[in-house]
Parts: structure tokens; sequence; C-alpha cells
């Protein structure tokens, strides 16, 4: 847009043209006009201005009605240290930000082509929706990632369900990607200075409805594995805890043993951080017999040790593998020094 000096002086060139070929000076008349066509450039400037801060205007409220969600911040704890709940939790959270960001770039899209035009200024907005929808999948994706690398082997009960958000997931970010695509060339049509064209805002539309359809699938998805999953963890944790012991001590001394063979398992079964269901099928018989012996020959002293022993097994079998560490660190302690095997008779 040019600016009003602009337009006054083409204006005053024109007169003076006029002027110079009539070879006379403007008469009253003549300045009445002059001066209205100065104060109607002014009128013209102030409407065009008014609309562009109409549209200014336009554009930041639609950037408030549509909450621009903040990408969910890496946790600070490593993903290691948390129980299966936890990460569970994380993941549960993390998939509804993931879809919350998607449909709210739906949204922004539906919105932008209601009056079946879309504007550089509309393309922004959707575009930063876009990037934030894009960033929380790859978020989700990642949380599930580590779910898998640690309690994969364990969660036999659930697993499907978990694949079905991975799956939900992996669509939701095709209709994103193909969002952000046609966002791409509809951008460089308005550059072009191109009207779009019915069909293209339609195929938008339809792109948006989409991507929405596939944020209300993994929010059904990762509530169904939620509740399936509580069921899971109290089934593995009531089956550890029923196995009964099949070798039970016949002293004190094999009582104590048998407890040091239950946390060397243990430890062992931990080297990789995390248990699988054979390792943990064994240490729930070994924490069965050791249970049992000390209950049996531990006398005042050992038989507290007991209740730990069965603690630590219904961690393991609830994936609270940091909480089981700290349960083995009292454990050994409590147990003192480990018995001496008895020595074997020289042969003659």
């Amino acid at each position: 847009m040019y600016p009003k000096t602009h337009h006054l002086c083409i204006l005053g060139l024109t007169l003076l043209l006029a002027a110079c070929g009539s070879h006379t000076l403007a008469t009253p008349d003549t300045q009445s006009t002059i001066d209205a066509a100065v104060a109607g450039t002014a009128t013209a400037q102030v409407s065009i201005q008014a609309t562009i801060d109409a549209a200014v205007l336009a554009t930041a409220t639609a950037q408030a009605t549509i909450a621009i969600p903040t990408p969910p911040a890496t946790p600070s704890a490593e993903y290691i240290t948390l129980t299966e709940e936890e990460l569970a939790a994380l993941i549960d959270q993390a998939v509804a930000d993931a879809a919350a960001a998607t449909e709210a770039s739906s949204t922004a899209t539906t919105q932008a082509t209601a009056d079946n035009v879309v504007t550089q200024e509309e393309v922004v907005v959707i575009e930063v929706q876009v990037t934030s929808a894009e960033e929380a999948i790859a978020y989700a994706e990642e949380l599930l990632a580590a779910y898998y690398g640690l309690y994969g082997e364990l969660a036999t009960e659930t697993l499907y369900l978990l694949q079905e958000i991975e799956d939900d997931l992996a669509l939701m970010a095709e209709s994103t990607a193909a969002l952000a695509a046609a966002l791409v060339d509809i951008n460089n049509t308005l550059e072009q200075g191109v009207a779009m064209a019915e069909e293209t805002i339609n195929q938008l539309e339809a792109t948006a409805q989409e991507v929405a359809g596939k944020a209300e699938e993994v929010q059904r998805a990762k509530a169904t594995w939620q509740t399936a999953l509580q069921e899971e963890l109290a089934q593995r944790a009531t089956q550890a805890l029923s196995i009964p012991p099949n070798a039970v001590a016949e002293d004190r001394i094999s009582a104590l043993q048998s407890a040091f063979d239950y946390l060397d398992t243990v430890q062992a079964a931990l080297t990789d951080e995390k248990i699988s269901p054979d390792e943990l099928t064994q240490i729930a018989q070994l924490g069965a017999n050791a249970s049992a012996s000390l209950d049996q020959h531990g006398g005042p002293q050992l038989q507290q040790f007991s209740g730990n022993i069965n603690q630590i097994t219904e961690q393991l079998a609830r994936g609270q593998v940091t909480h089981a560490r700290e349960g083995l660190g009292a454990l050994q302690s409590g147990l003192g020094n480990r018995p001496s095997l008895p020595s074997r008779p020289s042969r003659p």
C-alpha cells in the first residue's frame, strides 16, 4: 500500500501538467477540486488503515481463541527409575496432550476454512498448531518405546492394547503430516497471489476432520489400556505371591541360606534393569521357599524378613523395580553375614 504522501504527489503532478497545458493558473474552482481530492485521499487512507487494523485484530483474536499448547518437557527422572505405573501415567498424560494438540490443529483449520477463504495469517496459526501436535506425538512415541524396553516382556496381558495406542499415534502422525503438507501448498499458492480453489479448501477441511478422528481414537485406546493395566498389575502380584513353597529348609542355617539364594537371584535378574516372566516365576518360587523357611526356622530375629521377601516379590510383579532395589538393600543388611557352607569330609 502506498503512503498518503505518494497519492498527493501523483495528484499534484497531474494538476500541474493540466495547468501547464492551458497556460493558466488554478482558479478558485480548481483549488476547490484539489482540496476535495486531498480530503478524499485522506478519507480513503483512514478507511484502508481501519481495514488493516480490523484484520490484525481478527488474527490476534483467532490466535487467542485457539490455545497453542506448550510441547511437554522431557521428564527430569530417567525412565529407568520410574515404576511401571509411573511410566504408564506419564504415557497417559503424553497421549492426552498429543490428542489435544492434534485436535487444536484440526479446530484451527476448520475455523480458518469456515468462510471458504484461507489467509496467510490463518495458515501461520495452523502451522504453529501442527508443529505442536507433531512434537507431542513424537514425545508420546518416545515414552511408548521406553515402556516396551522396560516392561514389554512382563506386560503380556495388556501389550496388545499398548500396540493399538502406538498404531493410533502413527496414524495421527500421518494425518498431521498430510495437513502440514497441504498448508505448504496453500501457502505457496497465496504467495503467488493465486486465489484458492474451492476444491482445495474442501480437501483441507476433510484432512482436518480426519486428524480430529484419529485423536478421538487414541483417547479411547489409552483409557482402555490404563484400566486393563491396573487389573494386570494386581493379577501379577496375586499370582506371584500365591505360589506355594516346594523346598522348606530343615534348620536355621539352611533357612538363612535360602534367603540369600533369593537375594542372589533377584540381584542377577535386575542386572538388565527389567524382569522377564520366567525370572519372575523363579523369583516367586524362591521367595516362597525362603519366606516359609524363615517363618519355620528363622527365630524372632529372622522371621521378620519373611514379610520383606514377599514385599520385594510383589514389587517386582508390579514393575516397581526401584522400590524392590531399596528393599533388597535393607534385606541384605538385615540378614547379616552369609552362612558358610558345611565343609565336606576329607577322603582317606
